[in-house]
């Protein structure tokens, strides 16, 4: 077992009024790295089998690794016009992703997953 499990996996965990995520960025740092790294060794595997498609999703990976931690440097710099504007649709009052779109449904009645 990694440890993964007992660091973030069913713990009773609770959000303090001056936490975010700078506060744990040693701690996503270390997934990011692992990550990442897995994703760079899985492109050299597929480079050398000669295999593009899972060379790009490896790829793929790895990009998507190294945002989250750009992201969360406000490396703004570094981002491009796409990441910009789908990091400006965070509503950051409830911490969530608001999906391209989404404001057609604006007048729908939210309702739980599952639920009839």
């Amino acid at each position: 077992m990694t440890g993964l499990g007992d660091k973030f996996g069913g713990g009773a965990w609770e959000r303090g009024p001056a936490c975010g995520l700078p506060a744990h960025y040693l701690e996503i740092q270390a997934l990011c790295d692992a990550l990442g790294h897995a994703a760079q060794q899985e492109m050299t595997e597929a480079i050398e089998r000669g295999d593009a498609v899972s060379r790009e999703r490896a790829y793929g990976k790895w990009l998507g690794v190294r945002g989250i931690l750009r992201a969360i440097e406000a490396r703004a710099d570094e981002w491009t016009p796409r990441e910009w504007s789908m990091l400006e649709r965070i509503d950051w009052t409830h911490n969530q992703f608001r999906f391209p779109g989404i404001e057609a449904f604006e007048d729908v009645a939210l309702s739980e997953p599952g639920a009839i």
